[in-house]
């Protein structure tokens, strides 16, 4: 009986040291692992959802594209529904900025919940404006894959973003 404890106190010691000198991954290793497990297939699916929205928003279909968007907790790694505020404050920007036309300006794979598409969006005529240019705006999503599906999600201004884009 006391060789089994002491095996068994040896396997948690070993096991103790072995988590303990795990070396925590730095956050380009996190990207880097993220990137390698993605396929063609998540790079369509995941701009697919965000054109999709683009759409709907010129289809002036504000409302429609408010209930499928999400935030995300990177602490707890879940989708939350949007708050009362964030939905005011989108619907607001949407009616203020209408989707006239839009252009994807780029996107980034970063992690599971960071990622970046980026759309040009103009939301008024050359004739309204009076300067001859129609003026534009900028709208980011942030993609998320949560359970190996992607969800859509606003991209909220203190969030990070991929600086080699900017």
């Amino acid at each position: 009986m006391k060789k089994i404890n002491y095996i068994l106190i040896a396997v948690a010691a070993l096991c103790l040291v072995t988590a303990c000198n795990k070396k925590k991954q730095t956050r380009e290793e996190q990207i880097e692992e993220f990137r390698s497990m993605l396929t063609a297939s998540d790079t369509t699916q995941m701009l697919q959802i965000c054109d999709n929205a683009m759409e709907l928003l010129k289809g002036k279909k504000i409302d429609e594209v408010i209930a499928s968007l999400n935030e995300y907790n990177d602490s707890t790694r879940e989708l939350l529904p949007l708050s009362d505020s964030m939905k005011k404050s989108l619907k607001r920007r949407f009616k203020l900025f209408p989707v006239l036309d839009y252009r994807r300006e780029y996107y980034s794979f970063m992690l599971e919940g960071c990622n970046d598409v980026k759309y040009k969006v103009t939301f008024a005529t050359s004739e309204q404006s009076g300067t001859g240019e129609a003026p534009t705006t900028m709208f980011m999503f942030n993609p998320v894959k949560v359970d190996g599906e992607w969800k859509l999600c606003v991209k909220a201004p203190e969030k990070e973003v991929d600086e080699e884009h900017l």
